[in-house]
């Protein structure tokens, strides 16, 4: 009785073994190419319409940007306002970049106010 259960065992084992073998070198041999070539392909219609969207998006945003400006310098009523603004534009400009070098050379303020 107990060999009779240990055969059953040992060839229950085997049989998975050689299962799980015959698999692995059938993955290995033509699956896995397969799906890295299916892989890359997506990857590389993803990237196609990434690159497609940001174009868009971009140059959507550049034309807003300036239909903004060409309206509020429509909307200036006298050049000394309009001189003002130009300085006050110049100096937050420069304030933002700044700011933006400050932080990527590691220079930023650090714990205080």
């Amino acid at each position: 009785m107990l060999n009779q259960a240990l055969v059953i065992l040992s060839t229950a084992a085997l049989s998975s073994l050689f299962t799980i073998t015959v698999f692995y070198f059938l993955y290995q041999k033509r699956l896995r190419h397969e799906l890295d070539e299916k892989l890359a392909a997506a990857r590389e219609e993803f990237e196609r319409t990434l690159d497609a969207t940001l174009e868009e998006v971009g140059t959507l945003v550049e034309e807003r940007v300036r239909q903004g400006v060409v309206k509020g310098v429509a909307s200036i009523s006298t050049p000394e306002v309009l001189t003002d603004t130009t300085k006050s534009v110049a100096k937050t400009g420069a304030e933002l970049a700044e700011r933006g070098l400050k932080a990527l050379l590691g220079k930023g303020r650090r714990g205080g106010s």
